[in-house]
């Protein structure tokens, strides 16, 4: 559902050059000192005041290239190759409103990830894609699809975990460690959760409010 009531400041236009195509655009952008977090999901999903971040990090060329807004400039040229055979070759343009909406924003992440299943990304990449597709599923109210997408991105994490560097896009190794965590409890399995669990409170160096999380994480996994 559109936000009406969106202050058009928090926005600016952001150019960016497509690597695909060359063309240069216009995307939306937040002023992040005008967006401050007032609450956040046991996910990580973080909440603003004023515009979710999450609705304007993909940005969408009209070729059809579209990728997450911190890897839009990082292609190979055998990836440029990729797309442009896989996806910009059958694309229909789509026009988006500067305002846009979830259902808007849904549309624009899984073309990010058709874009990233052609560009053969890593899997971080991807299960970073489909977390914040089951956010924005979960923000409408459709648990089927926010379930199947979560699902998606727990066992891209896992396989993420043992064969990427970290961060991943702004996800570090404990927190990566978390939302598997998380989200293997969101799915039921909770021995999954609970291992992950308890190798992360363990671990040296793990910050306060992070460790405070795992342990209410554990608390809960105990009672369910």
């Amino acid at each position: 559902m559109k936000d009406k009531n969106i202050p058009l400041e928090v926005l600016y236009d952001k150019t960016y050059e497509c690597p695909v195509c060359d063309t240069t655009f216009k995307s939306k952008a937040i002023r992040s000192r005008m967006n401050k977090v007032v609450s956040t999901d046991s996910d990580l999903y973080s909440r603003f005041d004023n515009v979710n971040p999450v609705i304007y990090d993909v940005i969408v060329c009209k070729c059809g290239y579209a990728a997450l807004s911190n890897c839009f400039d990082s292609l190979r040229p055998k990836q440029i190759e990729w797309i442009k055979k896989s996806v910009t070759s059958k694309y229909k343009f789509t026009y988006y409103p500067e305002i846009l909406t979830e259902e808007e924003a849904i549309n624009r992440y899984k073309l990010a990830l058709l874009n990233a299943s052609a560009k053969k990304a890593r899997n971080g990449e991807k299960g970073y894609i489909c977390l914040k597709i089951g956010w924005l599923y979960r923000d409408l109210g459709d648990r089927q699809n926010e379930r199947a997408f979560l699902e998606h991105a727990r066992q891209y994490f896992m396989k993420a975990f043992s064969s990427e560097r970290f961060p991943i896009f702004e996800l570090d190794e404990l927190t990566t460690m978390y939302i598997i965590a998380e989200l293997s409890r969101k799915a039921g399995d909770f021995d999954t959760s609970l291992k992950w669990t308890s190798e992360l409170i363990t671990k040296p160096g793990i910050p306060a409010r992070l460790k405070d999380r795992a342990l209410d994480l554990r608390d809960t996994l105990r009672e369910e």
